[in-house]
């Protein structure tokens, strides 16, 4: 590293202690005579009440790991009723999940940490199922996304901001996302069971019943886990006829859920432990969750579409068998994490309105057209994920050692496949009908307009991309105590990643009747990671972060003939195949983790600044609305996260979360924009600072729960109330911006619950709880939707309506 750029990361460093840490500094101070001070004694031990994570790979108190970490266990996790990715999102501010606003509900998700995302090759955020990490790159299919297991039987949820580079790899440049599973029971039974029926307004009934327990098979030596869960939510959104406009099919975008897991434990010696585990989820998405903006009434939440003569189902299972072995050395510990990830998935679409856009240029008019009552042109996508990955750690076993380290050796190679079909044997019928009311001559074949037929006789544009990846890297991190309570922490991991892509084209959307592309690439990249942290007492953590992140290069597929326009206005070639390069990301954080009058204050801040350069951006086109992946220019962000959590009174606990995100592109990008007579002209399509898209300045969570003992029972009311802001600054006109999508709409949510936890089992084991989600109703379009630029009919995604049920847990 050279000493221009080490001064920059000191001044950056000190920047963000200088505006990061101001109010836990004043608390601190204010508060320093009224507690004694405590020498920290270095014990990792968690406080009563107090979760303990692995975000450092070591299990440590959450108060004293010197990250951004978000943690919540499986209790907090059913307080406020979280059964899916999309609720950790909703409750943890500074993460944002969407999804794509041409397939949402069933299409690419997204999520974002700290408003680092792209949808474009690696993704930002890291997914990890324990220790496996199962994010896949992204695709032009809308079956090609990341997994997410669901929430049932976990024993927590860590959220990590900011790059994680050094312990997690190239796909967590924005931070990552793990969800821990529960280890074996050798010692005593325990037995987690949860089940729940509910109601949405104008949509059907939900319901789930999971059960998951464990117990010694030799005591002390042999144990096992075991889940098996069911969860069915009801739909929401009515089909109507696309002609007659009558109800076709109520409630048609319902979904069903099923998860398994065991996992058996076996203690061979005093030092040496196994773990097999194998865990199965099936997703089953009946039907899109978009609804037609001009035939729903969104004040009453009653969504309908009378766009689809058809379904859009989306279907997704995956299994991961996995080994862990442990071996105790005495001072140190030997891990082994062995798995094998493998995942299908399949998404069907109605491209009716599209169809007629693209090919006749029809946006209105009668719909369907005349003697096109029962034409359905379609898409059909199928994906195919595989994982191998073999991780190798050792570290020292003793915390309150003054060196503190941990080495690795990180091993995984993938194959993706991602095809995607488009079946439209009517397209000359459809092409021919615009000709006729042009009052144009008829053409003869597809060839006269495209140049080529269908290919394989059946379809209109098929893709079909392959992705291989291997990826060896070798990682350590080192924390030394230079003074007492100080600590230095240094990190690195290098990483060695050959990446081979292969991709064919065919059909009349691309003009050619196959077009077969291969580009293998080999990429060799350092992460460091730099930090320090004074623990002044046992309540008083204060950190300052230096971390870079860094992403593979990637492909971005053609786009065809439909996209020439769009090609031409921002510079790139529609029928080639475009490597994407490489991007970074350094990130300065400074934090502060705090504890006040015996505990009954919790203060949790963090500032930070990102550097984002060669930024990866996929974005839909917006003339032709498909995908491209381009390197536009680079982008800087600035933020902070504060927590605070207050126990004023007996029984009463309250917590407020807030993010502020300021994200931006900070270089300009040029291209061809309109000059006001039909013509084009050099000019800026993307200006310096241009915010990203979607991502809320402002997020805010808001909880609180009362406790009452009556008897033997506790009765409790709690409420979570979540809010996103908007981004008011105008939409820039540019090739880049459909100008018909606003900025993402304000956002809020309130739910509320009322239960009693009673004696069932053992000590208030038992609970018992009414619910209402989406209290208010409230129904923003999100990811508002159109096929062409001038088209009049919009689709969105939104909220649940309203929701009431009620849930059943046995905990013990």
């Amino acid at each position: 590293m050279s000493d221009n750029h080490a001064n920059r990361i000191a001044r950056r460093m000190k920047a963000v202690l200088a505006s990061g840490t101001v109010l836990p500094l004043i608390l601190f101070a204010g508060h320093a005579h009224a507690q004694d001070a405590q020498a920290a004694d270095g014990n990792d031990a968690a406080m009563p009440g107090e979760i303990v994570v692995t975000a450092t790979r070591k299990s440590e108190s959450l108060s004293k790991v010197p990250l951004s970490v978000v943690a919540k266990s499986q209790i907090e996790l059913d307080k406020q009723g979280v059964r899916s990715v999309k609720d950790i999102a909703q409750i943890t501010p500074g993460i944002t999940f969407g999804q794509s606003a041409i397939l949402y509900g069933t299409g690419q998700s997204s999520i974002a940490i700290r408003g680092i995302s792209s949808t474009s090759g690696i993704p930002t955020t890291g997914v990890y199922i324990d220790d496996t990490p199962v994010q896949t790159r992204v695709g032009v299919s809308p079956s090609l996304s990341n997994p997410y297991p669901q929430v049932f039987d976990l024993q927590r949820v860590e959220v990590l901001r900011g790059p994680q580079g050094t312990l997690f790899g190239s796909g967590s440049v924005g931070g990552a996302i793990r969800f821990i599973m529960p280890e074996p029971n050798y010692s005593d039974v325990g037995v987690y069971a949860r089940s729940e029926i509910a109601t949405t307004e104008h949509g059907s009934e939900s319901y789930e019943a999971g059960i998951a327990g464990g117990a010694p098979i030799v005591q002390d030596k042999v144990g096992f886990r075991a889940s098996v869960w069911y969860r069915h939510d009801g739909g929401y959104v009515d089909r109507l006829d696309r002609a007659t406009k009558q109800l076709s099919k109520k409630d048609t975008n319902s979904e069903n859920n099923f998860t398994a897991r065991l996992a058996v434990g076996a203690k061979l010696s005093d030092s040496f432990t196994i773990t097999p585990s194998i865990y199965y989820q099936d997703q089953d998405i009946k039907d899109s969750s978009r609804f037609e903006v001009a035939t729903s009434k969104l004040s009453s939440g009653n969504l309908k579409n009378s766009l689809n003569a058809i379904s859009e189902p989306h279907k997704e299972w995956f299994t991961l068998p996995a080994l862990k072995m442990q071996l105790d050395l005495g001072s140190m510990t030997l891990i082994s994490g062995t798995s094998y990830f493998y995942r299908k998935t399949r998404t069907g679409s109605d491209d009716t309105t599209l169809t007629y856009a693209f090919d006749a240029g029809i946006v209105d008019g009668p719909f369907p057209l005349p003697g096109f009552e029962d034409y359905v042109p379609t898409t059909q996508s199928r994906t195919k994920q595989r994982a191998f990955t073999q991780e190798l750690r050792l570290q020292n076993n003793n915390s309150n050692d003054r060196f503190n380290w941990i080495a690795g050796f990180f091993y995984q190679r993938s194959y993706v496949q991602d095809q995607y079909v488009g079946v439209d044997p009517r397209i000359l019928d459809l092409i021919n009908y615009a000709q006729d009311q042009a009052g144009e001559e008829p053409f003869a074949s597809l060839t006269d307009v495209f140049g080529v037929e269908l290919y394989e006789g059946k379809y209109s544009l098929l893709q079909r991309n392959r992705h291989w990846d291997r990826q060896a890297a070798f990682f350590g991190q080192a924390d030394y105590e230079i003074l007492p309570r100080l600590k230095l922490t240094a990190g690195l991991r290098y990483t060695i990643a050959n990446y081979k892509f292969e991709g064919l084209t065919a059909g009349p959307v691309y003009s050619t009747d196959g077009n077969l592309v291969s580009e293998k690439n080999t990429g060799r990249t350092l992460t460091p990671k730099f930090g320090i942290s004074f623990q002044a007492d046992r309540n008083n953590l204060f950190y300052v972060n230096a971390a870079k992140g860094v992403r593979g290069a990637g492909v971005s597929p053609p786009v065809g003939a439909n996209c020439v326009a769009d090609a031409q206005a921002i510079g790139f070639d529609p029928y080639a195949t475009l490597t994407v390069n490489p991007d970074s990301i350094w990130s300065y954080e400074a934090g502060s983790k705090n504890k006040f009058f015996g505990g009954m204050l919790s203060v949790d801040a963090s500032a930070y600044h990102v550097d984002w350069k060669n930024v990866q951006t996929q974005f839909a086109l917006p003339q032709c609305t498909l995908y491209t992946a381009l390197n536009l220019g680079s982008a800087k962000i600035d933020g902070f996260d504060l927590s605070v959590g207050v126990q004023p009174a007996e029984g009463l606990t309250l917590g407020a979360s807030v993010s502020y995100i300021h994200a931006r592109y900070t270089t300009p990008v040029t291209g061809l924009v309109p000059d006001g007579t039909g013509d084009t002209v050099p000019g800026i399509i993307r200006p310096a600072g241009e915010p990203f898209p979607g991502v809320a300045p402002w997020t805010v969570q808001l909880n609180g729960e009362y406790n009452r003992p009556i008897g033997n029972a506790e009765l409790y009311t709690r409420a979570d109330f979540s809010y996103a802001s908007h981004n008011k600054k105008p939409v820039f006109e540019s090739p880049l911006y459909d100008p018909a999508y606003p900025r993402s709409p304000a956002t809020s949510q309130l739910n509320l619950r009322f239960g009693a936890r009673l004696d069932a089992l053992g000590e208030k084991d038992l609970d018992i709880s009414l619910f209402v989600n989406n209290v208010t109703n409230e129904q923003p379009l999100l990811s508002l939707y159109h096929d062409t630029l001038n088209a009049p009919r919009f689709r969105s995604g939104t909220f649940r309506p309203r929701t009431i049920g009620l849930t059943v847990s046995v905990r013990k």
